[in-house]
């Protein structure tokens, strides 16, 4: 059962197609993907719904290993291929589980075991807000378009980047920040450093500055991407 089974199918502007998940459920096309829940589901009028929230979808989940699930406020589910996720989702995996997930058309979210991740704010293929709260992501977008800035909030501090593909997660014993390509930033309450290309840094805690650049070894790369994918 999913949110949208709930929902009358909403009016598209001309032009416009519908897409069906594998349930058969209708859903809009995802620059258009808002429906209205809340009071709506007690059978009020999607006016009054609308007063109580607005449920904005983010992308689809593309890949699952293991026990995954999506929470939006109340309403918890376990996901699989081809389900929506939304903003302000919270998406949890479980022990060996890995979860995929296409956000607009061409930035792709891998989250590792035992992660936990919300996504705060999202524009399509532009940008947007991520909070890491346990766990290892790893975020991948070209860095050829055009593309607003991503935020991702950590226990650690803040990872700031623009058209890229990094990773962040526990590494060789500690917080670690990857850049396989594109710009990051990380920042500390005690300090910030630029990553490019090639170059990961370490961070130990808030209060800590993190390392300084370093090119990642071979081995060190190849176990991080493996916890994520």
């Amino acid at each position: 059962m999913y949110l949208s089974d709930f929902l009358p199918a909403l009016p598209l502007e001309s032009g416009q197609s519908h897409k069906k998940r594998h349930h058969g459920s209708v859903i809009m096309p995802i620059h258009r993907r808002s429906v209205l829940i809340g009071l709506a589901l007690a059978g009020l009028r999607p006016g009054l719904a609308a007063a109580t929230m607005q449920i904005v979808e983010a992308g689809s989940v593309v890949e699952v290993t293991g026990q995954v699930t999506g929470q939006l406020r109340a309403d918890k589910r376990t996901l699989a291929v081809g389900e929506p996720v939304y903003i302000d989702d919270m998406l949890t995996t479980g022990s060996g589980a890995r979860l995929a997930a296409k956000l607009g058309e061409l930035t792709r979210l891998s989250l590792g075991e035992r992660t936990r991740v919300r996504i705060d704010k999202f524009l399509v293929d532009r940008g947007g807000e991520l909070v890491l709260e346990r766990g290892a992501i790893l975020f991948d977008r070209p860095d050829d378009t055009p593309s607003g800035p991503l935020n991702v909030t950590t226990p650690f501090g803040l990872i700031a980047a623009r058209g890229t593909k990094f990773f962040a997660g526990p590494s060789n014993g500690v917080f670690g920040v990857f850049v396989e390509h594109g710009l990051v930033t990380v920042k500390t309450k005690a300090g910030e450093v630029s990553l490019t290309s090639g170059l990961g840094t370490d961070v130990m805690s808030r209060t800590a500055s993190p390392t300084s650049p370093t090119a990642w070894g071979d081995v060190r790369i190849a176990e991080a991407l493996a916890s994520v994918t």
